[in-house]
């Protein structure tokens, strides 16, 4: 199958691409810098191009990214946030081969958020979320990473180990974080 990318709110029909994997890349959009491309790329060249990614970020038509988008309906969801959370279950918990992988981006230094509005307001909903997912369901794939300075990550590790032990460390880099999905995608328990 030939690599592709699901963008907001589109509902695409993936009965073609049951065996590929699907992966859903959860992190900081408002504020941070195009991390989505690069973990793509990442992801990409770890398949050998064989794989879905589903990203939440609303690119232009002049974005490179675009021209690898699946067409679908783009009313089914009410709102992006419906939508993300129905593609966060199909690569977590429903789809044959997927993983989330959440990258925690430092905040951009050239282009902040500016809304007033904490950074990452929503990732950090999402992570408890899905952090708590994986403990009632230890089959959830999900992987998370950061960079150092992220806001917040001693308090999010500390959590992460008290109620998941082991199963949700915070990986260092993005190639380490898109290998370990890349395993958990390919290698369902």
């Amino acid at each position: 199958m030939p690599f592709a990318v699901i963008l907001p709110k589109s509902l695409p029909n993936l009965e073609d691409f049951r065996s590929c994997p699907l992966f859903f890349l959860a992190g900081p959009i408002l504020g941070a810098d195009d991390w989505q491309a690069e973990m793509t790329e990442i992801l990409k060249q770890m398949t050998g191009g064989d794989c879905l990614v589903v990203n939440p970020s609303r690119y232009p038509p002049e974005h490179p990214l675009y021209a690898h988008r699946l067409d679908g309906s783009g009313d089914f969801f009410d709102s992006q946030t419906l939508w993300e959370r129905h593609y966060l279950t199909a690569a977590g918990e429903a789809w044959p081969l997927g993983c989330i992988l959440f990258w925690l981006r430092e905040e951009s230094r050239e282009r902040p958020r500016t809304d007033g509005e904490p950074y990452a307001r929503d990732t950090r909903g999402e992570i408890g979320e899905w952090r708590w997912r994986l403990k009632m369901n230890p089959q959830a794939r999900v992987v998370m990473g950061a960079e150092p300075n992220f806001p917040g990550l001693s308090v999010i590790r500390k959590i992460n180990e008290d109620a998941v032990p082991g199963k949700l460390p915070i990986l260092p880099s993005m190639e380490a974080v898109a290998r370990r999905a890349v395993s958990l995608a390919l290698n369902p328990r």
